[in-house]
């Protein structure tokens, strides 16, 4: 077996798969939405600059950001199922199967570093008063620390008690935060050098835990499984994606929605979908995702005007996101035999969004209230949202279902 030749044909079979439903994502519609979003948000992003005091913790929050971007993340193996049959005879052979892996998610995770570099260079070259060339090295620093992360990472994977994995991810978020810390406020470098000392300790400690021990293959599989299966949903919200496996989880806390609709033969339709949204981690987790998000957004942010924009924005992306349940049950020849009109369907499904949008609103408009600690602002603000529901749901989605259909 051609170790390099393996990994050759995987990478342009996941490469492949990005590059097609890589077209559906990133069509111009998003593309104009998030234009719009980046405008925005660097416009308030540079008003809330001119906000902060000497005294805003800049250090400990970029800190925090840096950690976590440093921390998440394992080494990409592009591995499959049959794998732990096939290729666990020749798991000796593997090294530059894996390294390869390892370079290639190592490049990957260098564009979010960059990314989150550049977003944060106004905040810290404003507060902290430094050098670009000073930055430039931080930067550096972070890019070496990533490197160690992944080599960590990748070493506690050998481990065969999964609650080394849990322990292993926050024990790094810790080293990474005092390292980003130490850099970025400027300590001297007895404290970083120290911090970096813990660093290759922790390594050299996992390394020789590791050591004699065989692959846990069945972990490898199953984080790949769960990658894969990320990326399918997001391309899901966008277009069919056939490979795609649905999650379903009752939530025991949420039955009292359900029995409070009603089980006449015309909702039958409105009582199916809900109980998806309610079940399904594809829908219900997003939804919450996306509100919490929002809510937090439009709290943080001080001017009232991007609270209502957020907020809307908000509202869209719920909305559009929610678009693709109407295709969930596509596949299911048995609803065919439901004794109802197509049009009670549609009808049923509009007033699920129209009702989900309808919660959100007051919700974000309640956000909006308290941040501002005015009744006026709120009572605009849920006008506002109520509105653009209700255009959304029966002037934009109404019009995107006869599409899909």
């Amino acid at each position: 077996m051609n170790i390099n030749e393996l990994w050759r044909q995987r990478f342009q079979l996941f490469w492949k798969e990005v590059r097609t439903y890589g077209k559906y994502i990133f069509n111009d519609h998003l593309k104009f939405v998030l234009i719009f979003a980046i405008g925005a948000g660097a416009y308030y992003y540079q008003q809330w600059l001119a906000t902060l005091t000497a005294s805003f913790p800049t250090a400990a929050l970029l800190a925090a950001l840096f950690a976590v971007i440093l921390t998440v993340g394992s080494v990409q193996t592009l591995l499959k199922p049959a794998d732990l049959v096939f290729l666990l005879p020749v798991e000796t052979k593997m090294k530059p199967y894996f390294a390869k892996g390892l370079r290639f998610t190592y490049i990957i995770s260098l564009y979010t570093i960059a990314i989150a570099g550049a977003a944060a260079a106004p905040l810290y070259f404003q507060q902290m008063r430094s050098a670009v060339s000073s930055y430039l090295l931080i930067l550096l620093l972070f890019v070496l620390a990533k490197l160690w992360n992944l080599f960590a990472s990748w070493e506690a994977l050998y481990m065969r008690d999964d609650a080394v994995i849990i322990y292993d991810r926050i024990l790094r978020l810790g080293i990474n935060f005092l390292f980003a810390y130490f850099l970025l406020a400027k300590f001297s470098f007895f404290y970083t050098g120290s911090v970096v000392g813990v660093m290759a300790l922790y390594l050299l400690l996992l390394h020789g835990k590791a050591k004699g021990q065989s692959l846990h293959w069945e972990r490898l599989i199953a984080e790949e499984g769960k990658k894969l299966m990320l990326f399918y949903r997001i391309a899901n919200l966008f277009t069919d994606v056939p490979a795609l496996k649905g999650r379903v989880q009752r939530r025991r806390w949420l039955d009292w929605i359900t029995a409070l609709l009603p089980r006449e033969r015309q909702d039958a339709y409105f009582y199916l979908y809900i109980r998806t949204l309610l079940r399904s981690g594809d829908y219900f987790g997003l939804v919450l995702r996306l509100l919490i998000i929002g809510g937090i957004v439009v709290y943080v942010l001080p001017f009232v005007y991007g609270r209502f924009l957020v907020s809307v924005f908000s509202l869209y992306l719920i909305g559009y996101q929610l678009l693709s349940l109407w295709k969930h049950h596509r596949s299911k020849i048995w609803l065919s035999l439901y004794p109802i009109p197509e049009l009670h369907k549609k009808k049923a499904f509009l007033s699920l969004i129209l009702i989900l949008l309808g919660a959100s609103s007051f919700i974000l408009a309640a956000i909006v209230g308290a941040a501002a600690a005015e009744w006026s602002v709120f009572l605009l603000t849920l006008m506002l949202n109520i509105v653009f529901s209700y255009g959304f749901t029966y002037a934009y989605c109404s019009k995107k279902l006869e599409a899909l259909t």
